[in-house]
């Protein structure tokens, strides 16, 4: 009879053959419990035992077990101090530990935590108070994590409104549970176990999104629930599956309850558009506009008329200042084209000899090649074999290469330029500095840590707890309280949620900064709450909100969400006392100091974390 690890009374039986839910080569184990606990050498006994993890379902339970498969050093016997438990030997030779197994019914789970500055280890706690750590330190510990949340109800840990990275299990998931059905209705692997590659998909479709996973994400969403089949080659599903990237755990902050707000406000009708007399009529003698937050505006409450985009795009991008002068408008102009072309030159000039030998920069220009083919190419402007307008398109985003080559070129970049490459008529000097103002404002979205998204997604859904409490518990209840199908809006801001004349109206509104700069998280929570009723009526789970939120695509109506958000925002604003401080932050308002936070520096978290560890099994 194999050794065990756990209570013994909840072990499969040795002769039950279980289904191989989960599987990991290389995983080590560093202690077991109190296994060396009381030695005198125990801070030098942390000896680590490589082999094969397992999540297996048996009839009447499911355990994470673990074998070895080669040996490691051991300490001396006499050091090794063996306790109570759970933990037991096999066989009469004590020097032989090729025997020992791990056996934890995820039943008995009480909590887990993956140590801050150590994210290849991962500490799991049982309610016997048995301990043990398990290292990935030549494979992903993501895939582990996401089969652990997918078998397993969770929440984190929150102490003085902050979390302390535990994860505490409320218990298991049933197969009928919608997280479980989600991941089965998708039907990505029909044909294959569960392995660690398809961890590896389901963790980077389901956690953090980084620079590449944007590319798994929003394109499988696109891939796998938007096309028809027959445009949907196999190649191309495969080759998103083998790009998604792991990274650090992606953690949706808990918030405090939300407050009680007064009556919604009522919608209030959008404005006219800036049109060409009132924008010239501005300016003085000099050229210099008078009263630029009077422009703004009216921009604001109803976006301007197209013939006059050309010139008002530059100024809400910073291409020209708003105090400017006609003649200082002029030296701008030929001051950036001169920097435009320095720049240019540098890479047209660039010898193949040279590329062979430039990865990152050869990398980007493929993937800048590749995605210029296929942007917008529905539009008269960019359709068409040969079309002059991608090369320029394609110039400018090389040529934003060399601007800013620590950001480089991310996939979605191209959805930002397309519209004003045809607002500027075509010219590249215009479009590229004006796109680089456009960038200055959204460039967090495309880094690779994604930290400017992880705070958006994070902001996005503190403020839909406050405004709609009833669909925050829905999607919680549903696990799809990480927000992640918002995260195409956010990362292109709505490029291709809306028909083209709305999206260039929704932008320039957004330019404006009214009522705050947050604005689009405002309209993210309008667009949700004008679906709610559909989304909890019809108890949409993670799948059945992708494809509605797919499915909105083009049909949002954009005055309405427009409206709505600003009505949100009055809300907010009369409620504003007795928000909570972050909220007033998001939406620029005025910070009480009513509530302080206590906080302690992250090692003293940590240290706190272990001491309270300790006391469970000490």
């Amino acid at each position: 009879m194999n050794s065990t690890y756990g209570s013994a009374e909840s072990t499969a039986s040795d002769e039950e053959v279980g289904t191989e839910y989960f599987v990991q080569q290389g995983v080590a184990i560093k202690s077991l419990s109190k296994l060396h606990k009381g030695s005198k050498s125990h801070k030098n006994a942390e000896t680590h035992y490589t082999g094969l993890l397992r999540i297996m379902k048996y009839r009447t339970a499911k355990f994470i077990e673990w074998k070895p498969t080669e040996m490691s050093i051991f300490p001396d016997v006499d050091e090794w101090n063996i306790v109570d438990t759970g933990y037991k030997q096999n066989g009469k030779n004590k020097n032989d530990r090729s025997n020992i197994d791990i056996k934890i019914n995820l039943a008995t789970m009480k909590s887990y935590k993956m140590k801050k500055h150590k994210k290849h280890q991962i500490s799991i706690l049982q309610t016997n108070g048995s301990l043990v750590t398990f290292l990935f330190e030549s494979s992903p510990i993501s895939d582990f994590v996401t089969a652990l949340k997918t078998l397993l109800h969770t929440e984190k840990e929150i102490r003085h409104h902050r979390p302390t990275g535990v994860i505490l299990v409320l218990g298991e998931r049933q197969d009928s549970d919608p997280l479980c059905q989600s991941i089965k209705e998708l039907k990505i692997f029909p044909d294959q176990p569960p392995t660690s590659t398809v961890w590896s998909f389901i963790s980077g479709f389901q956690n953090n999104p980084v620079e590449k996973t944007y590319e798994t994400f929003a394109k499988i969403s696109d891939v796998l629930l938007t096309r028809t089949p027959d445009t949907r080659p196999d190649q191309e599903v495969a080759e998103l599956l083998n790009r998604a990237e792991e990274d650090d755990e992606y953690t949706m902050v808990d918030h405090p309850p939300p407050t009680v707000l007064p009556p919604r406000p009522g919608i209030k009708p959008r404005g006219n558009p800036l049109d060409q007399t009132t924008f010239y009529q501005s300016m003085n003698d000099e050229g210099r506009i008078t009263n630029e937050d009077y422009i703004k505006n009216i921009i604001f409450y109803g976006g301007c008329e197209h013939s006059i985009r050309h010139e008002v795009w530059k100024y809400l991008l910073g291409y020209y200042p708003w105090n400017s002068t006609r003649e200082q408008r002029i030296n701008i102009d030929k001051q950036q084209k001169t920097e435009y072309e320095r720049m240019k030159v540098q890479w047209m000039n660039m010898s193949s000899d040279q590329i062979s030998r430039f990865n990152m920069y050869r990398d980007r220009k493929s993937l800048i090649d590749k995605d210029v083919y296929r942007t917008d190419r529905t539009l008269d402007f960019y359709a068409g074999e040969g079309n002059e307008n991608l090369v320029k398109l394609h110039n400018v985003l090389m040529t934003y290469v060399m601007y800013n080559f620590d950001l480089g070129y991310v996939q979605g970049m191209s959805d930002l330029l397309s519209p004003i490459l045809m607002i500027m008529n075509s010219d590249e000097v215009e479009s590229f500095w004006c796109f680089v103002g456009f960038m200055n404002r959204v460039n967090t979205n495309f880094e690779l840590k994604q930290t400017g998204m992880k705070k958006q997604l994070n902001d996005l859904h503190y403020l839909l707890t406050t405004v709609s409490p009833k669909l925050e518990n829905h999607l919680k209840k549903m696990d799809s309280s990480n927000m992640y199908f918002c995260f195409r809006w956010l990362l292109v801001l709505f490029k291709r949620e809306f028909i083209y004349s709305d999206i260039m109206r929704l932008w320039e509104v957004l330019w404006t900064d009214i009522p705050c700069a947050n604005f689009h998280l405002l309209i993210c929570v309008a667009i949700l709450d004008n679906e709610k009723d559909t989304i909890i009526n019809e108890n949409y789970g993670l799948t059945e909100i992708l494809k509605h939120v797919n499915n909105l695509c083009e049909q949002i109506d954009l005055d309405k969400a427009l409206t709505t958000a600003y009505s949100i925002y009055e809300q907010l604003k009369q409620a504003q006392p007795s928000l909570q401080d972050s909220v007033n932050e998001l939406l620029g308002f005025s910070i009480s100091h009513s509530e302080i936070i206590l906080s302690s520096d992250s090692n003293s978290r940590e240290d706190d974390y272990e001491k309270a560890l300790s006391m469970n099994y000490t």
